[in-house]
C-alpha cells in the first residue's frame, strides 16, 4: 500500500504553531513557577475533608498576608496532612498574584512536572521545525549511484 507524506508545506505550518504553542506554555509555566516562589505561606484551618478513592482533599480557610481571607481546596500531596480533621490547622502556601485560586501544601513539587512537559515539547517541535524548514540535500552525482 502506498501511503502519501504530508506536504512539505503542511509540515512547516504545524510545527511553526506547535513551536509557538510550545514556547508559550514554556513562558507560563516558568511565570506561574515564579509567582509561587514569590507567594508566602499561612496556617489555615481545615473545613472540610474529602476522601476520593487514594486522593484526599482538604477545603481550608485562610488569611493571606494582605488580610484577605480566602476559601480553597487543594489535593493533598505530603503524607502528614493525610490524616486531618476538621477543625485542625495546616501550613499552606499561596501564590503572589491569585492567592484565593492557586493555594498548596508547603511540600508539593508538582508544578515543576508541567514546566518539564512544557520543556519536552518546546525540545520536540524545534526538533521538527528544524527538520521542515532546513534545506533539502542534494542529490549524491551519479557516479556514486552505485556503491553502497
Amino acid at each position: 500500500m502506498n501511503r502519501r507524506r504530508p506536504s512539505r508545506t503542511f509540515l512547516r505550518v504545524f510545527s511553526m504553531f506547535g513551536l509557538i504553542f510550545a514556547v508559550a506554555l514554556t513562558a507560563l509555566a516558568t511565570w506561574s513557577i515564579a509567582d509561587e516562589h514569590r507567594g508566602s505561606e499561612a496556617a489555615a484551618e481545615v473545613l472540610d475533608v474529602e476522601h476520593r478513592g487514594a486522593r484526599t482533599f482538604l477545603t481550608v480557610q485562610f488569611t493571606t498576608d494582605g488580610g484577605e481571607v480566602c476559601g480553597s481546596t487543594l489535593r493533598v500531596t505530603v503524607d502528614g496532612n493525610r490524616a486531618v480533621s476538621v477543625g485542625e490547622r495546616i501550613r499552606v502556601h499561596y501564590a503572589k498574584s491569585d492567592p484565593c485560586l492557586r493555594v498548596r501544601e508547603p511540600g508539593d513539587q508538582s508544578g515543576w512536572a508541567i514546566i518539564l512537559g512544557a520543556m519536552v515539547l518546546l525540545i520536540t517541535f524545534a526538533i521538527l521545525t528544524y527538520v521542515a524548514w532546513r534545506r533539502p540535500r542534494p542529490p549524491l552525482p551519479l557516479r556514486y549511484a552505485g556503491m553502497p
